[in-house]
């Protein structure tokens, strides 16, 4: 006498499974999105200058080289170098040359301290600024001395450009650029709640 042998029949899909396949694909799109925007919001940034940060010269620099990590824009850059009561000593002008920007100074400097304020437009549009400082130990040649010693800048150079209002002391980024990586991240949460709560009322009616 032979056995019957049942055929097994395939299993219907979950229905717990069915339900939460579109809110899984959502999140996965939404955590790729993540991933993506994170990247894109981040500005340029300064590599290296020429003079560097803090660094002391025997003489005055012919012209002040920055160099940043991506091409930046040439949409109205800004070089100037401000004495120490942060006077502007001379209004340079700049030159955008893909990640590179140089500005010749018209005259050398006295001896002193100096920062170098800079604004320029990153690659994604949005405005980067910062400063350098950097100190010349001899003044140039023929340039009236103070009564600390050191000699100074002519005082045309000091009035012949508007004093900056506000410089900041480090190099700063617009923030606008983080609002999107919020927004995703508020998307993800909510989701992974409704998931949760599906996935909970589906065990009740059990």
């Amino acid at each position: 006498m032979t056995t019957p042998v049942h055929l097994a029949r395939p299993h219907a899909a979950s229905p717990l499974l069915l339900r939460l396949a579109p809110l899984a694909a959502l999140v996965a799109a939404a955590l790729l999105l993540l991933l993506t925007a994170a990247p894109a919001s981040a500005h340029d940034s300064l590599v290296s200058s020429d003079p560097e940060d803090g660094a002391t010269l025997e003489t005055s620099p012919e012209q002040v080289t920055l160099d940043y990590s991506a091409d930046v824009l040439d949409v109205s850059p800004v070089v100037r170098i401000t004495g120490e009561g942060g006077e502007v000593v001379a209004e340079l002008d700049p030159e955008v040359d893909g990640s590179t920007v140089t500005a010749a100074l018209d005259e050398p400097l006295a001896a002193g301290d100096y920062e170098v304020r800079w604004r320029v437009v990153s690659s994604d549009g949005h405005p980067i600024e910062g400063t350098q400082s950097f100190t010349v130990e001899q003044g140039a040649a023929g340039a009236p001395s103070d009564a600390g010693g050191r000699t100074s800048a002519p005082a045309s150079d000091a009035t012949s450009a508007p004093a900056e209002t506000t410089a900041p002391a480090a190099q700063t980024e617009d923030s606008e650029g983080g609002a999107p990586v919020v927004l995703i991240v508020v998307i993800v949460v909510a989701v992974l709640a409704v998931a949760g709560g599906a996935v909970a009322a589906l065990r009740r009616k059990r």
